[in-house]
């Protein structure tokens, strides 16, 4: 798992790479029309791959030191997976009622919190990252269990929902990927010991997820080019909630933080942790579940390609508060 104090060049270029990769992804649908025909069948394997990298950076081991401070988890998990749904519903109903896939995928987008790089944005903040590695399975866990749920609340009234592609979408999108990223796990422990299995997957997860995402990029916006094109105004409409959203997630964990006496690398952690919503699985479900609805798909990639500027402001805030506020904390930090 990525844990450095500071971003990589790589890192700090995401946005310009991913975007890049979107406008790649227009033109080649422009230059090659006949693209559309094959891009289910390819994006269908990709996205599987960028489930089953996600999978394999999730410590798994880890799960079990969530319940040696059940206090955090318990503020975490309520933020995460209880006030921030309710938050990303109100926002979907205020600004995207007249556009039901955008709606949908706004919703899959917000309610996934993200399952790797807040782990860098906690590091840069100063916050507690080991605590995150531990929070990091539980989050995983309680998403793929929760998005069916949230789904038939918020969206079920606008886009019907069936079992059996919801099991589906289960089984190829989080069962296969999770059993394959397990088996590497432990293939990888036996020829190099744990140790070695986990800095070879430290080192590679990274690039890997990101060529991944571009090339789920290319092919969702190089398939779907004139749909995409046709809708771009309702799609704009998607940028305004979202930082919303950034400043109303950001005021409740400092909120829950004050409330509950949290020290700053704990107020740091929570803050990441219900503010970074970057979850492939989002994107998994969107398309097993819809297919044939790209602006879905779409609606969740807006937000991917905004939130790494937003995360480092919510970094600049942070080093604000733990100086100006966690006096007593700047000597231990």
């Amino acid at each position: 798992m990525v844990d450095e104090a500071s971003l990589s060049l790589i890192d700090k270029l995401q946005p310009f790479i991913l975007i890049a990769a979107v406008l790649l992804g227009i033109l080649v649908g422009n230059l090659f029309v006949e693209f559309s025909k094959y891009s289910d069948s390819l994006l269908y394997i990709v996205v599987i791959v960028l489930v089953y990298s996600v999978m394999l950076g999730v410590p798994h081991e880890k799960i079990w030191r969530s319940y040696k401070n059940i206090r955090f988890f318990g503020l975490a998990w309520f933020a995460n997976f209880v006030v921030i749904p309710l938050i990303a519903w109100a926002l979907a109903l205020i600004f995207l009622r007249d556009h039901p896939d955008i709606f949908v995928g706004f919703i899959l987008y917000l309610v996934t919190p993200c399952t790797d790089w807040f782990l860098v944005f906690t590091r840069m903040a100063k916050g507690d990252v080991p605590l995150g590695l531990a929070l990091l399975p539980t989050n995983l866990i309680l998403q793929i269990l929760l998005i069916p749920v949230y789904l038939v609340l918020f969206a079920g009234k606008i886009i019907p929902l069936q079992v059996s592609s919801l099991v589906e979408t289960f089984l190829v999108f989080i069962l296969l990927p999770f059993i394959l990223a397990v088996l590497t796990r432990r293939i990888l422990t036996k020829i190099k010991t744990q140790r070695g299995a986990d800095k070879l997957i430290e080192n590679i997860l990274s690039p890997f997820q990101l060529i991944t995402l571009i090339v789920v990029l290319i092919v969702i916006f190089a398939g779907q080019t004139k749909i995409i094109l046709n809708n771009i105004r309702p799609l704009s409409l998607v940028f305004i909630p979202i930082i919303i959203f950034f400043i109303l997630s950001f005021i409740i964990a400092q909120l829950i933080s004050i409330k509950f006496c949290l020290p700053y690398n704990e107020c740091a952690l929570l803050t990441c942790t219900t503010t970074a919503r970057n979850s492939p699985t989002s994107l998994a479900i969107a398309f097993g579940l819809f297919p044939n609805q790209p602006l879905i798909q779409v609606a969740v990639i807006i937000g991917v390609l905004i939130e790494l500027p937003l995360l480092i402001m919510v970094v600049r805030l942070l080093e604000i508060i733990r100086v100006k506020v966690y006096k007593e904390e700047r000597g231990f930090i």
